[in-house]
């Protein structure tokens, strides 16, 4: 009876400690994962690991990609080539760039590539805001 009471008042705390945090007791049903990039030299890098991830993860699971920095110019019509940011879309990914990367480089919002989101509060914002909801973290 003892045992029996002690495994009650665990689960009790770890419910009420779930409930306090946030965080849930069970695991979440769609796999999340955010990839940041802020050089533009990892641009292979980062469509081959979305690749890879999409064929490991559930279809259904969530691939976001938060761009800063010198990497927001491959994202923009500045750039000659959208082969690469087409890659990407194609696995289902979203992606934004960060409105102060932009402004730094002379970019506009109007030059940003369709398909890509402006983010008007920032990149870091963003994968602040992502993890906050269970997106794991990578950077290429």
């Amino acid at each position: 009876m003892k045992y029996f009471n002690f495994v009650i008042k665990a689960f009790a705390a770890l419910l009420i400690i779930s409930v306090l945090t946030g965080s849930p007791l069970y695991a979440q049903a769609t796999d999340k994962v955010v990839l940041h990039i802020s050089n533009p030299l990892k641009m292979t890098m980062l469509v081959n690991n979305i690749k890879n991830l999409r064929k490991m993860l559930e279809k259904d699971a969530l691939i976001a990609v938060v761009v800063n920095g010198p990497a927001v110019a491959r994202f923009s019509t500045s750039f000659s080539s959208r082969k690469q940011l087409d890659e990407i879309l194609q696995q289902d990914a979203d992606v934004s760039v960060c409105s102060f990367a932009l402004k730094n480089k002379n970019i506009s919002k109007e030059q940003l590539f369709e398909g890509v989101y402006y983010l008007e509060d920032g990149g870091v914002s963003r994968l602040v805001k992502l993890q906050q909801q269970g997106y794991a973290y990578i950077k290429p």
